[in-house]
């Protein structure tokens, strides 16, 4: 078989890249977009797409939910979406509002250029992707390359829309805590104005692409964030800058373990800072908040389960309206995500013992109750069972109406016992 050199190989993902920088129409009057990063670096693919006001008036765009941003490989027709953490936001901006967990709003002055991005696991560089992203034609056939890019850095970032720029002065870490210091000025002859006039603190973060982890800035003994300056005691602590001058600010992050020596800054309404070095040791346990592609591993499971956790037990209630229909056993499918989040629980316990105990609510004759709630429970133990937990460690037991939760007779009180309890010990 005749191979490929090595050079030619290289020459014409090049030229597939440079393709994918060219310019697509988009929704938005007088503005075009391109793709202006998709490169895998530390851990993560990070995307840029970049937007291009052509026109005289200021213009946005619709606000749109970031998991609208879809990566497709080419190949394997496989989808990438943008990581999301365990409180279910995407690790992605300028974020206009938290619904859905994250709408990426992004606003253009006259003539100005402006970014959104995300980020989503790694995928090998040299794949060829589709890159589709509302409101615009998709890209097509885009090159995920590797390693630094031009438009991130690790000591300065630029504001979304630009205006604004924010500098790095330190990052170091001491007593468990990370202490970052930033100055935020106009650039020189522009008028800043920004998505908002609010800066707010709880949209500020570290990440940590190679851990998946993302770290939130301390709180005081009064719920605000150690962050200065404060001068908007909302939502945990706002500013509302002032760009007549520069804007000097400390940030305290819990801060992430030894091992960990670099991280990217978010900011709201700020491009990222990539790979900022963290000085000195701290001595910090393993925090933050879980984040991930695909999925998000047992942090993720336990919260999207709402499960007690306590030394001696994982406790887990699920609905029984959620796994079955009404008056049946048989599992319906929009139970899948529930028992695939209960899957990834167990298998972190693999020398766990599960119970599963069915229950029914107040209504219809006790013996009916009892079969049902035990075929339930049995109906759950069998999935598992099928998906590759042992069944030795299963047991299966239905309690019918005998231990109601509730004992009113509204439909919320009936809906509340109708439930099935798993308990993973040991």
């Amino acid at each position: 078989m005749k191979t490929v050199p090595f050079s030619v190989l290289a020459a014409v993902l090049l030229l597939a890249s440079f393709a994918s920088a060219d310019p697509v129409e988009t929704e938005i009057a007088n503005v075009t977009a391109e793709v202006a990063e998709l490169r895998t670096s530390g851990g993560v693919t990070r995307l840029a797409v970049r937007y291009i006001n052509g026109g005289t008036q200021q213009v946005g765009t619709d606000r749109i939910v970031a998991d609208r941003i879809v990566l497709v490989d080419v190949k394997s027709k496989q989808k990438y979406l943008p990581i999301k953490d365990a409180n279910r936001q995407f690790v992605a901006g300028p974020i206009g509002d938290e619904i859905g967990g994250g709408r990426i709003y992004v606003l253009l002055e006259a003539g100005q250029q402006g970014v959104a991005w995300a980020y989503f696991d790694a995928i090998a560089p040299g794949t060829v992707v589709s890159v589709e992203v509302p409101q615009m034609f998709p890209f097509e056939d885009v090159v995920v390359t590797e390693g630094l890019g031009t438009l991130l850095s690790a000591d300065k970032a630029k504001s979304i829309p630009a205006g604004a720029v924010a500098t790095l002065a330190s990052a170091k870490r001491a007593d468990q805590a990370l202490k970052v210091r930033l100055k935020l000025a106009a650039e020189p002859g522009v008028i800043v104005d920004l998505r908002s006039p609010y800066f707010e603190y709880k949209n500020v973060y570290l990440f940590d692409p190679a851990g998946k982890r993302k770290y939130p800035l301390l709180k005081d003994s009064e719920g605000l964030f150690q962050a200065q300056p404060l001068t908007v005691k909302m939502d945990g602590g706002r500013i509302i800058p002032n760009w007549d001058k520069p804007i000097l600010m400390s940030l305290t992050f819990q801060a992430p373990p030894d091992n960990v020596q670099t991280v990217d800054l978010i900011l709201p309404d700020f491009q990222p800072f990539e790979g900022v070095a963290i000085e000195g040791l701290g001595g910090a346990a393993e925090g933050g908040v879980a984040a991930g592609g695909k999925t998000l591993g047992l942090e993720g499971a336990l919260k999207e389960l709402q499960a007690e956790v306590t030394p001696e037990e994982i406790r887990i209630d699920l609905s029984a309206d959620v796994l079955f229909d009404f008056d049946k056993a048989d599992l319906k499918p929009a139970a899948e995500g529930k028992l695939n989040h209960l899957l990834t629980v167990v298998n972190s316990k693999p020398d766990s013992r599960i119970s599963i105990e069915g229950h029914t609510d107040l209504r219809g004759n006790d013996a009916y109750n009892q079969t049902l709630s035990l075929s339930r429970a049995e109906s759950v133990r069998s999935w598992l069972v099928a998906h590759g937990v042992a069944a030795g460690r299963i047991s299966a037991t239905g309690a019918g109406e005998s231990r109601p939760v509730r004992t009113g007779n509204t439909e919320a009180d009936h809906q509340a016992n109708r439930r099935v309890e798993i308990r993973i010990r040991g």
